[in-house]
């Protein structure tokens, strides 16, 4: 199984056939437009089916299931985290998983919700749901570097302690044994300049199975022709 994750800075509908070369099950795209709204001017992403939310029919969190890879929002969905977005995935062989797609953002009304905060109330709130085979993954918008940015309640190294309770690690630092902060390869670059980069995409999952993963990867800058964010592509083996 092959995931993708990018955060397409808007503009999904022109961009699409980017990744249509890597042949991947799940897309989870942030800053993605509406699928409606993709009808509304006559283009069709060629995935089976899909599952989107946000109030910006513009920008919002979407997840697209290619090759008999189906999705259901899961029932814990909740509304009042506009774009944390947990969905129950059914492979070709009948096996289920829960993927979580992030993107998290500035909340205006409540300052304790900004980016990492609003994920760590999620996962407060739902950890119960999750298990060893579930994947979190997306634009976080946080790095350990700015921990002290945050709340002490639902900071970056909260977060981290929330994952680790559920039993899961960043893939990218697991498998590299980079500690949080240290990060050698950016995901994110301020205005698209090469020079000033972040690592703020992750994904997480069970620690694990990540060490039979077939592979991970972060592309590189030239990407930076489409978006302020780089793809991220992960590789499961079938069970």
């Amino acid at each position: 199984m092959r995931i993708i994750s990018w955060n397409c800075n808007g503009a999904f509908r022109c961009k699409f056939h980017t990744l249509e070369k890597f042949h991947a099950d799940l897309w989870v795209i942030q800053e993605c437009e509406n699928p409606d709204y993709f009808l509304e001017k006559n283009i069709c992403v060629p995935s089976e089916n899909h599952i989107w939310c946000g109030d910006r029919k513009f920008k919002g969190l979407g997840i697209f299931g290619f090759n008999n890879y189906h999705l259901q929002k899961a029932n814990f969905f909740s509304s009042q985290f506009k774009y944390i977005l947990p969905v129950e995935v059914v492979s070709p062989n009948a096996e289920k998983f829960l993927l979580t797609g992030i993107w998290a953002s500035l909340v205006k009304s409540n300052p304790d919700w900004n980016y990492i905060g609003q994920v760590c109330i999620f996962i407060e709130k739902y950890s119960s749901f999750f298990n060893s085979s579930s994947i979190f993954l997306g634009d976080f918008n946080s790095n350990m570097k700015w921990n002290h940015h945050h709340k002490k309640g639902h900071n970056y190294l909260h977060f981290l302690q929330l994952m680790k309770n559920i039993g899961m690690e960043s893939v990218y630092h697991d498998l590299n044994n980079i500690q949080y902060g240290q990060e050698k390869i950016s995901t994110s670059y301020f205005r698209r300049h090469p020079n000033h980069g972040f690592h703020i995409d992750y994904i997480f999952m069970n620690k694990n199975k990540i060490k039979n993963l077939r592979n991970f990867e972060i592309l590189g800058i030239n990407w930076l022709n489409y978006s302020d964010h780089v793809p991220l592509i992960l590789d499961i083996p079938n069970e």
